[in-house]
């Protein structure tokens, strides 16, 4: 049995600090990244010859670089075709849990061509340690829901730590097993556990990816972000061949309102996606509102045209989706500067409707304190019957998440709506039934779990309420809202000048 101690300290790697409206690649889209992506020992039994393309798969896997991982673990299986691990890795890559999105059947048919029956594939590991990680992807793809399988790995994985505490990657995949058994909504108690794990990683090894991954997303809320700083700092430093690596620390800058980090490590992260034949547009969003927090409209017209030009060139569902939502954040920064005669974004083949519902709220809300509220009630009929409609299309964790609409999704929808109908009650002018309607969402809205970023409504709700306070001339209530919005968005601009405002200098 060959077993090697392999450090994972790739090729150098030159990051292409670019205009990223204009970093789009024209060539061959590579199949796999190269380039630094961090630092892990990782004993296993594969040959020599397949381990270069293991570790690069194991520190991609790490940084959610999903589709390379997995491209560079199956170049490991053509290696050395009885290199257990290598199916483990691909298997795991099929499961993005923080993504809410996880392909099955695909995961299934790896670990079948490692070994017909979970007994023979455990038996192709040579070691004890091995079959470990095997038993987790097991547990994961195993009978169950998948909420029951998500807690099973995370049993596996203590079991596994507990055999081997020095273990890096097993530590940091159970560092991730306790963030992802919530799915995708943020459970505090769940990411602190979480964080405490992927903390022991980082006191021995600063350079892991995964620890340095993980404890950006524990700590990724206004309370806890203090906290994440240091891994946020080194994150895309370690990692600069990863376009997530790059981004994630975007992640705590938003929870502390730091624009000009925000800025910096989404401006890398599109660059480095779009070098590498891709779209970037989680990064392109993150750009964009950041710009508009610093008043930044130009820059963030350009990333928001550079979209549109994506779609008219190749409409995608990625960039379809992305294209609704940049609008309705355009709309509620700008007080309803959208261009005329713009055409609705298609949604055919997207069952998700999270960026959909943001765009018809954004654009509802605009319409109606413009005064056309002929428009508004349209776009709220609109809002109501797609929620009512993607019911349907609740199927629950699949391949990708435009296949499926989630809880959330659903929820949100309908909060939307209720707050559009409050700022259409307002506008005609029913002020109190208006603000009651609006108080109603936004509470309804503050049960649900937190979601770090850009609000997920484009305009929140507290801010909106603000706003229709102030204009009603009720100053003290309106700061309370403003004030309320900055705790949850901190340096938000709409909502500092709201407050300001509404708390004029004495």
């Amino acid at each position: 049995m060959n077993i090697s101690l392999v450090r994972a300290a790739t090729l150098a790697f030159a990051l292409c600090w670019i205009n990223p409206v204009l970093a789009h690649e024209k060539g061959k889209q590579p199949d796999a990244v190269i380039g630094n992506l961090g630092e892990t020992n990782f004993p296993n039994s594969g040959s020599a010859a397949a381990q270069p393309d293991f570790m690069r798969g194991l520190l991609l896997l790490h940084s959610f670089e999903f589709d390379a991982a997995r491209k560079s673990f199956h170049a490991a299986q053509l290696k050395d075709p009885g290199f257990a691990m290598a199916y483990w890795g691909e298997a795991l890559s099929h499961n993005m849990s923080l993504w809410g999105e996880q392909d099955l059947d695909a995961a299934r048919a790896v670990l079948q061509r490692l070994g017909s029956t979970r007994e023979q594939r455990l038996a192709r590991a040579p070691t004890e340690r091995e079959r470990g990680y095997l038993a987790a992807v097991e547990a994961l793809y195993g009978e169950g829901a998948k909420p029951e399988r998500d807690a099973a790995i995370n049993q596996k994985l203590s079991e596994l730590v507990a055999k081997f505490p020095d273990d890096q990657d097993a530590r940091s995949f159970y560092a991730l097993s306790w963030l992802g058994l919530s799915g995708t909504a943020r459970n505090t108690a769940n990411y602190m556990r979480g964080a405490a794990e992927a903390e022991a990683v980082y006191e021995v090894n600063p350079r892991h990816p995964g620890a340095l991954h993980y404890l950006t997303h524990a700590y990724d809320d206004p309370v806890h972000a203090p906290l994440g700083l240091r891994a946020a700092r080194r994150y895309g430093k370690v990692a600069p061949a990863a376009s997530h690596a790059q981004h994630m620390p975007s992640h705590i800058f938003f929870a502390l309102g730091m624009w000009d980090d925000a800025i910096e490590a989404n401006i890398a992260s599109l660059a480095t996606a779009r070098s590498q034949g891709r779209g970037g547009y989680h990064a392109l969003e993150w750009l964009a509102y950041a710009y508009l927090q610093q008043g930044r409209r130009e820059d963030a017209a350009k990333l928001l045209k550079s979209v549109e030009d994506d779609v008219a060139r190749k409409p995608t569902q990625a960039n379809r989706a992305s294209l609704a939502y940049d609008r309705a954040m355009w709309i509620a920064e700008t007080g309803g500067a959208e261009p005329a005669g713009l055409a609705d974004v298609d949604e055919t083949g997207i069952k998700s409707i999270g960026s959909f519902s943001a765009y018809d709220f954004a654009r509802g809300v605009a319409a109606a304190r413009a005064g056309d509220l002929a428009a508004a009630e349209k776009l709220m009929q609109r809002l109501n019957a797609r929620t009512e409609a993607a019911r349907a299309h609740a199927l629950g964790v699949v391949a990708s998440r435009y296949d499926t609409v989630t809880p959330e999704e659903l929820a949100q929808g309908a909060i939307l709506a209720a707050a559009l109908d409050g700022t259409i009650r307002f506008m005609q002018g029913k002020h109190d039934d208006g603000l009651t309607r609006i108080r109603d969402a936004a509470a309804r809205a503050d049960t649900m779990a937190f979601e770090y970023g850009p609000p997920y409504s484009a305009k929140p709700l507290d801010e909106l309420l603000g706003d229709l306070l102030l204009a009603a001339g009720k100053t003290t209530e309106a700061a309370t809202a403003y004030e309320k919005t900055l705790a949850t968005h901190p340096k938000r601009r709409l909502a500092m000048e709201g407050l300001a405002a509404a708390t004029p200098a004495n």
